[in-house]
């Protein structure tokens, strides 16, 4: 087995075996092996360990070599062991070798086609043809194409030269590839090929036959494909069309869905602010009737036919607004006007019923000896319009 030294830096021991682990073998040429083995190693361990120093002790030297080496380096310098030359010579080489194995497949891909018995391809008579369509094209071109002949013929030369100039500025020489039939070995010469043998009828009309059933075969699949390929369309439509009923269906049940949810939230709605309205006129009723009630019985207010019949101080258990009481004895303090006209003079007697019914923190209802509208009834005025005395 080949040793490979050891790496940069590491300590390994490629080939040495464990002698303590395996001990010795009894072959006394693997004896002799692993002992050369392990001095081998060891060597290269001591050689390992003073190349290490020796660049530990030579550090700064080392350094600035690599310096000198990367300053002074000319990535466009070509090195002098190694002419254009040489590299052409070498290129053409490989080129000359490449060309020789090329021929070298292509002549024994004429012998298989020999031995299988199959005619060689008609290579020949395709540039034949082509020789003979453009020689007719020519010939049939040339009498009216005499001028421009003479055209092409001077920028074929001008591009000659051209090219001449561009070789010899080069210094590049034309590779002629030349295969060397002698060179080539026996089996593969021209010569020692065994002629092609032509088909009989019967092997002509076989090929025939299995063309023709492979033609066959290959429409019934191309067929077959066809009619996969339709089924699998009206499929895919008939998914499609399915999926878009589905589509449709769903959304015309969410439509709906939201209709009868807005219709209810419209009709819960409209009941609420029904009973709303209703509990508010309830509650205003009640309302109504409550100070209705707390007005009579604040004040007592009762009709002039069940007022009772006091002094004229009045009944001072029953005080109304200004001082006064009920069936105390006023008088009108100034001439008291309804619409601008005089309904009751100056110092007339009236008695008090008691507080106005429409106003009863602001009016009271007085009684009156004469009106002068001629009504009967009782009127509602404010303090300030009577007084105790005349």
């Amino acid at each position: 087995a080949m040793n490979h030294p050891p790496a940069m830096g590491g300590r390994t021991a490629w080939g040495v075996r464990e002698l303590a682990a395996t001990g010795l073998a009894d072959d006394p040429t693997e004896v002799n092996k692993i002992k050369s083995a392990a001095s081998d190693f060891k060597r290269r361990e001591e050689d390992r360990l003073r190349r290490l120093k020796d660049m530990d002790s030579e550090a700064s030297r080392i350094v600035e070599d690599r310096k000198a080496r990367k300053n002074s380096f000319d990535p466009t310098a070509v090195k002098s062991d190694l002419s254009v030359s040489d590299v052409a010579r070498k290129q053409d080489e490989v080129l000359r070798r490449m060309q020789e194995a090329k021929e070298a497949r292509r002549l024994a891909k004429r012998e298989q086609r020999v031995r299988d018995g199959l005619p060689p391809k008609q290579k020949a008579k395709k540039k034949k043809k082509k020789e003979e369509s453009s020689s007719s094209s020519s010939d049939s071109s040339s009498s009216s194409s005499a001028a421009s002949s003479s055209s092409s013929s001077s920028s074929a030369a001008k591009k000659k030269k051209k090219k001449d100039k561009k070789e010899k500025s080069s210094g590049k020489e034309k590779v002629v590839f030349e295969v060397r039939l002698d060179a080539l070995p026996e089996e593969a010469s021209p010569s020692a090929a065994p002629a092609p043998v032509e088909p009989t009828p019967a092997q002509d009309a076989e090929l025939k036959r299995k063309a023709a059933e492979a033609r066959l075969r290959e429409r019934e699949v191309k067929k077959k494909a066809k009619e996969q390929a339709a089924a699998w369309a009206a499929e895919v439509k008939r998914k499609e069309a399915e999926v878009e009923l589905k589509r449709q269906a769903e959304l015309r049940r969410r439509e709906e869905e939201a209709e009868a949810k807005r219709r209810a939230e419209e009709e819960a709605k409209k009941a609420a602010l029904e009973e709303e309205a209703q509990k508010k006129a309830a509650e205003a009723e009640a309302k109504k009737a409550a100070d209705a009630e707390e007005k009579k019985k604040l004040f007592g207010v009762a009709s002039k036919r069940d007022a009772k019949k006091s002094g004229p101080g009045g009944d001072r258990s029953r005080p109304v607004i200004g001082g006064y009481f009920e069936g105390q004895t006023v008088y009108a303090a100034k001439d008291i006007t309804v619409k601008g006209n005089v309904v009751i003079k100056k110092s007339c007697a009236g008695k008090i019923v008691g507080p106005s019914e429409m106003n009863p923190t602001q009016r009271i209802a007085v009684e009156f000896s004469k009106r002068e509208d001629r009504l009967v009834g009782l009127l509602n005025v404010v303090p300030a319009e009577i007084k105790k005395t005349r």
